[in-house]
């Protein structure tokens, strides 16, 4: 809690203290605040926080392999809402990006008490997953109205405040004369890069693209982060088992052609 605290405090400064100069001043209707504040909830009191929360538990190279499910839960959404089915092969990409899921989430394996313990991360990353879907749905017509930038500078604000009462107590308890350096730049990183430039740029292409087709560019997030997290174990940056075996990489590639099925030809269906 104190960390999502941070990390959207740090965001929010930063893009307010732009607001009159690089980012314009809102001008929202009052129900555009309110669905604004419904985001704000959904990006960072939840999401933001139901991230870091599995971080706790699962190795690194596994949330950017759940969060490449992001097109295929974007699909089933928007077919949702738009009640009816999406073609066969699309369907057929869902169950195989799902195959992909079990294969790293290993049901048959209960005896191991530290990947009992990845797994439980990687449950709260899949709930985040879940709202980060539901997000990116809810948030396009927004953007094709308004200035993204504005935008994101308001929903990360107010989900701040949103999430400040629950959090304050715990933020103001932690010693921080006990945190070490290397955790201080992971905040900076959090709040800078993930927060505030990443939000900015998903955003932007919300208000070009269609949900499904902005979020096929988490696509390379698996492979580029399993590289880096075998990089550093070899150099002895990393002393945890990383569960990078055979497995991790076929479901990797279950989830990536499953993906690749439901986004191909970028038929999308339009928003709801």
């Amino acid at each position: 809690g104190s960390l999502s605290l941070a990390r959207a405090l740090i965001a929010a400064i930063v893009l307010l203290s732009l607001t009159g100069t690089v980012i314009q001043r809102p001008q929202f209707t009052g129900r555009e605040w309110l669905k604004i504040a419904g985001l704000g909830v959904l990006l960072v009191p939840l999401n933001q926080y139901l991230f870091l929360r599995g971080l706790h538990d699962t190795v690194p190279a596994h949330p950017p392999l759940i969060y490449a499910m992001t097109p295929v839960g974007v699909l089933v959404l928007q077919s949702a809402l738009a009640r009816r089915l999406p073609p066969v092969a699309k369907v057929a990409g869902v169950l195989v990006a799902l195959c992909g899921v079990i294969v790293l989430f290993r049901p048959w394996e209960q005896d191991d008490p530290a990947f009992r313990e990845i797994r439980n991360g990687d449950l709260w990353i899949v709930a985040g997953l879940v709202v980060w879907v539901v997000y990116t749905v809810a948030a396009a017509p927004l953007f094709r109205v308004h200035d993204p930038k504005t935008v994101t500078t308001w929903i990360l604000a107010v989900g701040a405040l949103i999430l400040l009462p629950f959090a304050a107590s715990s933020l103001l308890a932690v010693d921080f004369a006990a945190v070490p350096a290397a955790a201080w730049w992971g905040l900076a990183w959090l709040g800078l890069i993930t927060s505030a430039a990443m939000m900015l740029l998903w955003n932007a292409m919300l208000r070009h693209l269609e949900p499904v087709e902005v979020s096929v560019c988490s696509n390379l997030q698996p492979a580029a982060t399993a590289l880096l997290v075998a990089a550093l174990f070899h150099a002895g940056w990393i002393d945890k088992d990383q569960d990078l075996g055979p497995l991790y990489f076929v479901g990797t590639a279950l989830v990536l052609v499953g993906v690749w099925l439901v986004q191909r030809r970028a038929a999308v269906l339009p928003p709801a």
